[in-house]
């Protein structure tokens, strides 16, 4: 399991938690039920509730379901004339009446068949006005959670006073959104999800290629740069009413993250600690430690380095690859000490004895390590290199030669001995680099990427060779075609293949990897 992240670190402290499950999330692009979905959200449940969590769910999907039976019931209602010229205009509040029973039946089912019991609270903004029913609310909602029962709340358009309920923003709530956000603060919640049809909240559109999922919110630095897109295709309000519902409850200390709600796992994860969706927090600003580095800026950044190494004559790049053999030599024991806690990390955590192996540094590596770096230091010069030359008439002449990439993006597994290599080679031959080794060897990759990279001359940036922190950061790093000029998966079939369906970029795999870190010239055009 991945390390949890620090800016997750309030998860330890959970107990009461609130759910919040979108229309869009609850419904498929027909309308109907979104059963896969339903089911998987109901198995998270589960698991949490008898791990001694205290869940309440508030759920969308009722008018979306309503419409959806009704449109059915008008239609086999209809005459031949009426077939004719078909104009479905349903009444909202008569679609939230026929739709509500349905979703919660089907909830009862589900959650039966798994062992919980739920109860359904339906409230409309008017409920809030009144101290008594906020107060009995309370109790009735503790009562509930203390026999692990998982409260079920909607709003209830059916009946409600709204002038136009599904426009008017005004009051307590006015939406399931704000409704989550109201029964965070009313009872006590240590924690708010907002599940939705995306990863999280990005900094534009999330179809646009050019927008980028925000990890952590800082209101100071995010607020005025985000432009939000449509809403979801059937909920009420999208991305725009989940942030101000967090917003208002980050500002009463509830911490608040949105993500997908078409993963089974998502809730798990956020528990877990992982580093996936949106994190709001009222903290978020003083977390300086833990700001995130986009992309694309590191992509960037590898870039730069890239050109002012490749700008390098080749006994100026020969010296880098030295002063790295002498650094990890002289920084053998710390190396030594970073490795031998994932090898313990992995044996507590059941790995194969062969992954272990591979991830083991074993005495004299380090010193061999070293020495096949000397070796290709006195490499001939692999930049710059006439590969072929055609006569193609009198005096044209075309030739074929040698150059850099550019920016490569190298996933690889437990070996952490791959990435001096690949490091080496990247330097050698004036290409930038992006790397993603396995969670295994976590800190294995952190201490010999600092060794490595301490050894890069200023003129030239620590910045050449970016280690990538987490495997979430892959897919915005696979959208980056226009900044990253090859990506290198070594691992599984499914890996290289999902790496391939996922971007535009140039994949390379499998035996063709072998044979370009076999076969420098090949790394190099």
């Amino acid at each position: 399991m991945d390390s949890m992240d620090p800016s997750r670190a309030f998860v330890t402290n959970v107990k009461r938690l609130i759910v919040k499950v979108g229309t869009a999330v609850v419904t498929r692009a027909d309308g109907r039920l979104a059963l896969g979905r339903l089911g998987a959200l109901c198995e998270q449940l589960k698991e949490l509730n008898s791990q001694g969590y205290e869940i309440v769910l508030v759920t969308s999907g009722a008018v979306g379901l309503g419409r959806q039976r009704l449109r059915y019931r008008k239609l086999v209602n209809s005459s031949l004339a009426d077939l004719q010229n078909l104009q479905f205009e349903l009444d909202g509040k008569a679609c939230a009446a026929v739709g509500q029973s349905s979703l919660m039946a089907l909830y009862d089912t589900l959650f039966s068949q798994l062992d919980v019991t739920s109860s359904q609270h339906l409230v409309t903004d008017s409920d809030f006005r009144s101290v008594s029913f906020r107060k009995q609310l309370s109790e009735t909602v503790q009562s509930l959670l203390a026999l692990k029962v998982i409260p079920i709340f909607n709003e209830n358009d059916a009946v409600s006073t709204r002038r136009a309920p599904y426009q008017d923003s005004s009051g307590i709530f006015w939406d399931n959104d704000s409704l989550a956000g109201l029964l965070a603060l009313e009872l006590q919640a240590d924690l708010l999800v907002l599940l939705s049809d995306v990863d999280g909240l990005y900094s534009g559109p999330p179809s646009d290629p050019n927008s980028k999922l925000i990890h952590t919110y800082i209101k100071e630095k995010h607020q005025g740069e985000i432009t939000f897109g449509d809403k979801s295709r059937l909920g009420r309000g999208g991305m725009t009413a989940k942030v101000n519902a967090a917003l208002c409850a980050v500002f009463a200390g509830i911490p608040v993250v949105i993500t997908s709600g078409y993963a089974t796992d998502n809730i798990i994860k956020v528990l877990q600690g992982k580093r996936i969706g949106t994190l709001f927090h009222q903290d978020a600003h003083l977390w300086t430690s833990v700001k995130e580095v986009g992309a694309r800026e590191m992509a960037v950044a590898a870039r730069d380095c890239s050109r002012r190494l490749q700008a390098l004559h080749s006994e100026d790049r020969r010296k880098i690859l030295l002063d790295i053999a002498d650094a990890l030599e002289a920084n053998e024991s710390l190396i030594k000490v970073e490795n031998e806690a994932d090898v313990a990390a992995a044996q507590d955590a059941g790995y194969e004895t062969s992954l272990i192996s591979r991830l083991a540094l074993k005495p004299g590596k380090i010193a061999g390590l070293a020495k096949s770096i000397r070796v290709l230091a006195d490499m001939e010069e692999p930049i710059g290199r006439v590969l072929k030359r055609t006569e193609l008439a009198d005096g044209l002449i075309l030739e074929k030669t040698s150059c850099p990439l550019g920016v490569l993006l190298i996933v690889f597994e437990s070996r952490p001995d791959a990435l001096v290599q690949i490091a080496s080679l990247a330097i050698r031959s004036g290409n930038g680099l992006l790397l993603k080794g396995g969670k295994e060897a976590k800190r294995s990759n952190a201490i010999l990427h600092k060794v490595i990279t301490s050894a890069i001359p200023n003129n030239i940036g620590d910045k050449l060779i970016g280690l990538v922190a987490s495997r979430e950061d892959i897919p915005d790093l696979l959208k980056l075609d226009d900044v990253i000029d090859l990506v290198i998966p070594r691992g599984s079939n499914k890996l290289v293949s999902q790496i391939k369906n996922s971007t535009k970029i140039p994949v390379l795999g499998h035996a063709e990897v072998l044979s370009c870190m076999v076969d420098q010239e090949r790394l190099l055009y």
